[in-house]
């Protein structure tokens, strides 16, 4: 029925622009660190999915009771359904039988009556039930990304909505440091407490900020070369130029020295993936593009780098050689390392690494004994909470979307079916998400809520990426 498919294109859109909003509102409250911002983000990300459900069954039903086929822009994959499925029962049923609540007054495990006294729970009800919410909304993402991705339309909108919300955060960041800003938002430090030297824009840790800039680098640098290399509003042109350029300067303004590694090698696979259609494109750039990249530039780098402190910045390079060998993480990882029998197939339960860990401390030397929220290591600390068999699944959907987009790539038949933005986009996916899957390594970016909902968005593209130009092929059919 018309009414019925009304609603329904109705619904997803405004789930996109409901995820757009996301997109730019996590970042910007704290960093998505906060229980409030990721409390809102759960309600936002559970609204988006709950619009795209019923606007995918208003479509589907009004197009079947019409006797029209709903194929060709919808996402389906079982290989995701599956893997997310088994992901949401495992964990859900470890936080809903979980043996104990844990007291932090007291540091003690209270313990509870397991519904399913025979079948493994999570060591604290609690932060198992918070972070369930939490892991079910972003897995709604991905599906809803993968489905919103097979339109065109939605694959730029998404992508001008990193650029912009990445751009803003190290605009945000390299401010404060030229005016000598103590915290986040100019806030003031409480009497006694000192300002806070480890943070940078709306994150209070350096090393998430580094992670969170780099996931916003490939879409922002992405969007200057489209439209420098193409004939585009010049007022397009300047904007993502400048911002390539500050988000660029505010990289290595952060003394995230992972961040700053990672992005200079993301920089260089990007010029060696589309170094040869550069050249192409560059041979024929008008004279007046090439003049207004040069000036916006040469202007923004000037006044960006004479105010952004990066002495601070290359001195913790200085320090590194010294300081790297005595750094209590790689005390930590080992202990991590050999904890890992005791997580066994199934693990603690997730989020509770912080009320775990601690037990596994007691022979360490004081100063290592701080308090531990996250291990610097996303992936001792998922298969701590989630066991191995909770890790396979969790490696599954991550690199597994990432081999869904490189098979898409290297399909040629598949490839010409793509829109341009399409072929653009989906490599930039890949190489943001190659990189903080490299940060994960050394610290603990997807244990953030807003970089965790970036991840989410670049993963549901690469799932959807395997549906990329069925719609135009089965048109093709239809019209020979």
């Amino acid at each position: 029925m018309e009414l019925a498919q009304r609603i329904g294109r109705s619904a997803r859109h405004l789930a996109g622009w409901l995820l757009v909003v996301a997109l730019f509102y996590s970042p910007w409250d704290e960093g998505g660190t906060s229980v409030s911002a990721i409390r809102h983000l759960n309600w936002i990300l559970g609204s988006v999915f709950g619009l795209w459900m019923v606007g995918t069954l208003s479509l589907n039903v009004g197009r079947r009771r019409e006797g029209e086929s709903y194929e060709g822009r919808q996402f389906r994959s079982w290989t995701l359904l599956g893997l997310t499925a088994v992901l949401l029962l495992l964990g859900w049923g470890m936080a809903l039988n979980a043996r104990a609540i844990f007291d932090d007054d007291y540091a003690f495990f209270l313990p509870l009556s397991a519904p399913v006294a025979a079948a493994p729970g999570a060591v604290d009800y609690f932060l198992s039930v918070a972070l369930m919410w939490r892991v079910t909304a972003l897995v709604g993402c991905i599906w809803v990304m993968a489905s919103l991705s097979q339109d065109e339309r939605w694959v730029l909108r998404i992508w001008w909505a990193i650029g912009l919300a990445g751009g803003s955060i190290a605009l945000l960041g390299l401010v404060q440091k030229a005016t000598g800003a103590q915290m986040p938002f100019w806030q003031t430090p409480e009497e006694g407490e000192g300002a806070v030297t480890t943070f940078f824009a709306s994150y209070y840790y350096h090393g998430n900020a580094g992670a969170y800039l780099n996931l916003a680098l490939p879409a922002v640098l992405g969007l200057a070369y489209r439209y420098v290399t193409r004939s585009a509003n010049p007022l397009a042109r300047a904007l993502w130029l400048t911002l390539s350029v500050i988000i660029m300067v505010a990289v290595a303004s952060d003394t995230s020295r992972m961040g700053q590694f990672l992005a200079g090698l993301m920089v260089l696979v990007l010029l060696a993936i589309f170094a040869r259609k550069s050249f192409r494109s560059l041979r024929h750039l008008e004279m007046k593009t090439a003049l207004l990249a040069l000036v916006v530039g040469g202007l923004t780098t000037w006044a960006v780098v004479r105010t952004s402190h990066l002495d601070r910045s290359l001195g913790r390079w200085e320090r590194f050689r010294s300081s790297w060998t005595q750094d209590a993480r790689w005390v930590v990882d080992r202990i991590a390392l050999e904890a890992l029998p005791q997580a066994g197939a199934l693990g603690f339960g997730p989020g509770t690494f912080s009320v775990v860990f601690p037990t596994f401390l007691h022979d360490v030397d004081p100063r290592d004994q701080a308090s531990w929220l996250f291990l610097h290591d996303d992936y001792l600390q998922t298969l701590l909470e989630w066991g191995w068999i909770g890790g396979a699944l969790w490696g599954a959907v991550f690199f597994g979307g990432i081999g869904v987009a490189v098979r898409s790539l290297m399909n040629k038949q598949q490839l010409a079916l793509w829109y341009s933005r399409q072929q653009l986009f989906l490599p930039l996916a890949v190489v943001a998400l190659a990189g903080v899957a490299l940060h994960a390594a050394v610290d603990f970016p997807l244990q953030i809520s807003s970089i965790q909902l970036y991840v989410a968005t670049y993963l549901g593209i690469c799932w959807g990426s395997g549906r990329w130009g069925k719609g135009k092929a089965e048109k093709l059919k239809v019209e020979r």
